[in-house]
């Protein structure tokens, strides 16, 4: 049974990259990132993959690919505080094998208006991709987010052409 779970989502994962539909104008006018890393899921002890490791790689990504990634009190001076987040979900399949999910989301910061004056601020996503696939090495999951980032830079970067 297990090996039907992970030929299948062997297969999947090739599809699973597409995103939900986004307007690139959400994108626009942002000068900065934060970054997050949401605590790891994680159900094996073979991988050695954690939430610091995960951070300094997305992190160096950014940078490379010239996306600013913003203190939090950077952030505290733009509105709607951008920030990446990046969750990273991982249980082992069979043998070394071991299925994951990547999920890249730019959240922001809105204000929702309620009825009588009511307000309520939370943090709702502008921008989320999501893949899914098997590893049998912390370095193909790296991969996945290395391609996560840099969908997202390129989208960064057509909507905020420097003229």
């Amino acid at each position: 049974m297990k090996w039907i779970v992970t030929v299948s989502l062997a297969l999947l994962s090739g599809f699973s990259s597409a995103g939900m539909d986004f307007s690139e104008d959400l994108l626009q006018g942002i000068k900065g990132v934060g970054l997050e890393v949401a605590p790891m899921s994680i159900r094996s002890n073979r991988l050695d993959l954690d939430q610091s490791r995960l951070r300094e790689y997305a992190y160096h990504r950014l940078d490379e690919l010239q996306v600013e990634v913003l203190s939090s009190s950077e952030l505290d001076k733009i509105p709607g505080r951008p920030f990446l987040e990046v969750g990273v979900h991982i249980a082992r399949a069979q043998g070394p094998s071991h299925v994951y999910s990547v999920t890249l989301k730019l959240r922001e910061m809105a204000m929702l208006e309620r009825p009588k004056d009511t307000k309520v601020s939370m943090a709702l996503s502008t921008w989320e991709r999501e893949s899914i696939g098997v590893a049998n090495r912390p370095e193909a999951i790296l991969q996945t987010v290395d391609r996560m980032i840099r969908l997202f830079s390129e989208e960064y970067h057509k909507t905020n052409v420097k003229e």
